[in-house]
């Protein structure tokens, strides 16, 4: 059964082009170096809109097969050695464009897949 790693954000303040900057040029760097992340079955990124105070509201949805594979995943990655290393420098969580006190982390299943419309 499938998890979903979800982390939701606030982009800081005036920062707003550096973290387009930022997101667009992780998954460029994401998509040329796949072997790396091979438990990643998707990743989806999206803003809220017309939500009021959480207008604004930034998304990222990670699909893992399991949660042998997203705990794989973070071990191997876990103190960013070896070829994380570059990996953390291409990450906007460390280049200061997100407001962290406000950031969330969830996980979700997936339910009644056979019943979805896609």
């Amino acid at each position: 059964m499938a998890v979903f790693e979800v982390e939701s954000w606030l982009v800081k303040e005036g920062k707003e082009e550096e973290h387009k900057k930022a997101l667009r040029g992780w998954f460029q760097w994401v998509n040329q170096h796949r072997e790396l992340f091979k438990e990643w079955k998707s990743v989806r990124y999206f803003e809220k809109t017309v939500a009021g105070e959480e207008s604004g509201r930034h998304l990222m949805m990670w699909e893992y097969e399991s949660m042998a594979d997203f705990e794989a995943y973070k071990k191997r990655r876990s103190d960013y050695s070896g070829p994380y290393e570059e990996y953390k420098t291409k990450d906007p969580y460390h280049m200061g464009v997100f407001q962290h006190n406000n950031m969330k982390v969830e996980f979700w299943k997936d339910l009644e897949r056979d019943l979805w419309i896609e």
